[in-house]
């Protein structure tokens, strides 16, 4: 099984990540793992692997983004969105709270189809 994306954020943000962390483990054709670093200066990390191919792994993805943007942009507990960072297994880094659901799919989707 290969990694997909990693998702980051601050630790200062934990609750909330692991709220989206049980909110993706639902998602059907997705592997999803926590992990909490023991430094405190280091960002927690949510591994996301997307299992399948083909119409199931659009489907996953699909959802994937949907639930990555409603986390972000539904977070009425704070005045600023939570701050999450999408890194590729090849490096590459964005951080989600500026875009469009179909960005974040956009980018899952390539990540995904970089893994074949």
């Amino acid at each position: 099984m290969e990694t997909t994306i990693t998702l980051e954020c601050s630790l200062r943000e934990r609750e909330h990540f692991k709220e989206l962390e049980h909110e993706l483990k639902q998602i059907h054709g997705l592997k999803v793992f926590f992990v909490e670093p023991r430094d405190d200066e280091a960002p927690l990390l949510l591994s996301l692997s997307v299992l399948h191919q083909g119409e199931q792994a659009e489907l996953a993805i699909r959802r994937v983004a949907h639930t990555l943007f409603a986390f972000i942009h539904g977070n009425t507990d704070e005045l600023a969105p939570l701050s999450i960072t999408l890194v590729t297994i090849e490096g590459e880094s964005r951080d989600l709270t500026s875009l469009k659901e179909e960005e974040i799919r956009s980018l899952i989707s390539e990540a995904h189809a970089g893994q074949v």
